[in-house]
């Protein structure tokens, strides 16, 4: 049999090591999480859209509430317009029959 003080200080020496390695990875991890470990900006596949998602967050953090609110809710609606526009191309460019369109004749009074 081993000593038991022997594995005592056996298992304090991994947990140390461990907690060692623990600390090192955790001083890697960027402020906010999302970012690129030594505050490099990541390279954006859309550049474009990161602009303007980076122009929409600047505008939204120095606005009053209630506009930021209005904001958020324009932006909501340009993403709904935007999610139909493509459901309609992508509806268009699928083969087959066309989508069915239902007609109602509205009565002019």
């Amino acid at each position: 049999m081993s000593d038991p003080l022997q594995a005592v200080r056996e298992a304090e020496r991994l947990v140390r090591e461990a907690t060692e390695r623990a600390e090192a990875m955790a001083a890697d991890v960027p402020p906010r999480g999302y970012e690129t470990p030594g505050g490099k900006p990541a390279e954006s596949a859309f550049p474009d859209l990161a602009a303007l998602a980076g122009l929409v967050e600047l505008a939204r953090s120095s606005l009053p509430p209630e506009l930021a609110r209005q904001l958020a809710q324009a932006l909501r609606e340009l993403l709904i317009a935007l999610r139909a526009i493509l459901d309609y191309s992508i509806d268009r460019l699928e083969p087959g029959e066309s989508p069915s369109v239902e007609v109602e004749d509205i009565p002019i009074e």
